[in-house]
């Protein structure tokens, strides 16, 4: 089977979804999500359909159940978290003929936006894990930071979720032995 739909942007939706939808202080407008999901959504966001008032609560959740892979531990408590995910979006699959050749497609029985992005996000993460293994998921190891990454170094070297936490852990280690 070609899963490669769900490995480029479906994942990096599923990161930016986890990290800016999973606390309190997410978006609280349609137009804020629109702007969202017009930034990350990448080629998905023309498959999509419109936001309504419901996908705020329902986009929050999924970020909180997002984070939750993350969260897991392991990667039999993560599949249980994106089996419950693709369960409660009503994932269903499907043999897709556009393109090359046929390949799968997993969508939601129902049209809500919150639905869709809950299967192809689960989509993208359940496939990290069964190509590349648990450990890629990370969460940033920056001090104040929980933003959350996937790893996609050549030999799992990564620990923050950005460059920024990166530089501001390097800057802060260098003065601690420069006082020491």
């Amino acid at each position: 089977m070609d899963f490669s739909n769900y490995t480029g942007d479906p994942v990096r939706l599923a990161v930016a979804i986890a990290n800016a939808w999973s606390g309190t202080e997410s978006p609280t407008d349609l137009a804020a999500l629109d702007r969202f999901l017009d930034e990350a959504a990448g080629v998905w966001r023309g498959d999509l359909p419109p936001a309504r008032p419901e996908d705020l609560d329902g986009v929050r959740e999924l970020g909180r159940a997002l984070r939750a892979v993350w969260e897991a531990g392991d990667a039999h408590a993560a599949a249980s978290e994106i089996n419950a995910l693709l369960e409660r979006h009503h994932a269903m699959p499907s043999l897709s003929t556009h393109g090359a050749s046929p390949h799968m497609h997993f969508e939601p029985r129902t049209g809500s936006l919150t639905d869709w992005l809950g299967v192809i996000t689960a989509m993208g993460l359940a496939t990290v894990i069964a190509d590349h293994g648990f450990d890629r998921l990370g969460i940033c190891s920056a001090h104040g930071c929980e933003d959350v990454y996937v790893d996609t170094s050549r030999n799992l070297s990564r620990r923050h979720c950005s460059t920024t936490c990166r530089n501001r852990e390097n800057v802060a280690a260098h003065r601690r032995r420069q006082r020491s």
